[in-house]
């Protein structure tokens, strides 16, 4: 598994640094947000239904009810997909506007439409893998996904391919990236436990409700978060519509290797979780507990100290793999890599909130953020422009990272100092790489805790 999601973020990172390379900031900011939207529609249109597989598979597996709760979910899950894919493909015109400024742009919408269905379906496959605890094959499947769009979207891209086709190229290496999971689970499927008791499925719907709903919700306020200042950019930036776009441009190749960290966080954290509730449901709470915070100080610093690394050598790879055309994206990456990985920190603390069925708390944080995100962007964006709009980003981010402790902290979760060290030894990047390496290398030896703790997780 590390071997593969190794190859898999080393293949998205040169894939990243090849479309700066040969396509112009305003295309790679047209490519930025229509990969975004789709990564954004897929979990908001679904209202967190899939996303209750793990936290409930194990509880209804051993109940002999998996079939039934999968059955249901399935329905309602390709009713919702339906819905998107009529409106996207009945409004073209409309989400062109929203999505790229340009009503022009509707064979990239059609597209996009497309790989959001196929999305959806991946999506779902993939949930219930995790959810049974297949970690190999989720990573098997996010694999494939990863090589098959590279060598798909290099191959176009060294064709002068359009933008429409690398929607179709990315739509194309999700469909090959399901193989693995629909074959394990036909495989084990028949012999899943089943049950002599049947199946109610108004208590299935009273008990899933509820945190697909708050999951939703999140999902929704996540993905919103994550979009604001990019289309705050695009439709508040001072300027032309191609200059926002170049700005977007910008912003995406800065944010390449921050973005990184962000994603195997949330790996992570989907990995995190059914193990975290199989040790909740049998009445291990302060493994979950103790193991949590542990997996958090040990993220943070794993991830400040990769972020140190990268921002030394950041200035040889802007200046020659990206041709020296993307100085904004390189000056900005210190403030990217701080959000980011207190984004990481966030998604896998929230676990704690989903495992406890508190996770409206953590939408409670992410809401206040993304309203702090918008009330900061509207008033430094005509200030600063685009580096505005970074720090008023990492400033939502801080809001919402305090409102996820907090949140963990009123349910038992001890804020203590590593959670402290976590949380401010990110934010020695902006004072200099080299500084947060010195920091880490003294909280290590200062803390007895910590050293502890590593050993642990080595073990």
């Amino acid at each position: 598994m590390f071997a593969m999601t190794v190859i898999q973020r080393g293949l998205g990172f040169l894939r990243g640094i090849w479309f700066c390379r040969v396509l112009d900031d305003t295309s790679v900011g047209a490519w930025s947000m229509a990969y975004d939207f789709i990564e954004m529609m897929t979990p908001i249109l679904l209202l967190g239904l899939p996303g209750c597989l793990p936290r409930y598979a194990e509880a209804f597996r051993e109940q002999g009810h998996l079939p039934s709760l999968v059955r249901r979910l399935g329905i309602a899950t390709a009713i919702l997909a339906g819905v998107c894919l009529l409106a996207l493909t009945s409004f073209p015109s409309l989400f062109a506007w929203l999505v790229f400024l340009d009503v022009q742009q509707t064979s990239m919408i059609q597209a996009m439409a497309i790989a959001i269905l196929i999305v959806v379906v991946f999506n779902f496959v993939r949930e219930l893998v995790s959810s049974l605890r297949q970690v190999r094959v989720v990573s098997q499947m996010q694999f494939l996904q990863s090589v098959g769009f590279t060598i798909a979207s290099v191959s176009w891209l060294a064709t002068d391919g359009s933008l429409t086709g690398l929607v179709y190229c990315f739509s194309l290496a999700t469909i090959i990236a399901l193989l693995p999971g629909v074959l394990v689970l036909r495989a084990g499927w028949s012999g899943l436990p089943d049950s002599s008791h049947p199946f109610d499925a108004r208590a299935m719907w009273r008990r899933v409700l509820p945190f697909a709903i708050t999951l939703w919700s999140m999902n929704l306020l996540n993905n919103a978060f994550a979009l604001s200042d990019r289309y705050m950019i695009l439709h508040w930036l001072p300027g032309t519509d191609a200059e926002a776009q170049a700005a977007i441009g910008q912003y995406h190749s800065g944010r390449i290797f921050p973005m990184l960290l962000a994603s195997l966080a949330a790996m992570l954290g989907s990995i995190l979780l059914p193990y975290l509730s199989a040790d909740w449901e049998k009445q291990r709470r302060e493994s979950v507990t103790l193991r949590l915070r542990q997996i958090l100080f040990a993220l943070s610093l794993v991830f400040s100290v990769v972020a140190a690394s990268l921002l030394i050598l950041s200035p040889w790879i802007f200046g020659t793999l990206l041709q020296g055309r993307y100085a904004a994206g390189l000056s900005l990456m210190p403030m990217a890599f701080v959000f980011c990985i207190w984004v990481a920190l966030a998604t896998v603390g929230e676990n704690y909130l989903w495992v406890l069925e508190r996770g409206k708390l953590a939408t409670l944080a992410m809401g206040v953020g993304l309203a702090a995100n918008i009330g900061l962007n509207l008033l430094l964006l005509p200030i600063w422009g685009l580096h505005g709009a970074v720090v008023a980003t990492l400033l939502a981010n801080f809001v919402m990272l305090c409102g996820t402790w907090w949140g963990m902290h009123r349910h038992g979760y001890p804020f203590d100092e590593t959670a402290l060290y976590a949380t401010v030894l990110p934010l020695t990047l902006l004072v200099g790489p080299w500084v947060t390496l010195v920091s880490a290398i003294t909280i290590i030896a200062s803390n007895p805790q910590v050293r502890a703790w590593l050993a642990d997780l080595r073990k």
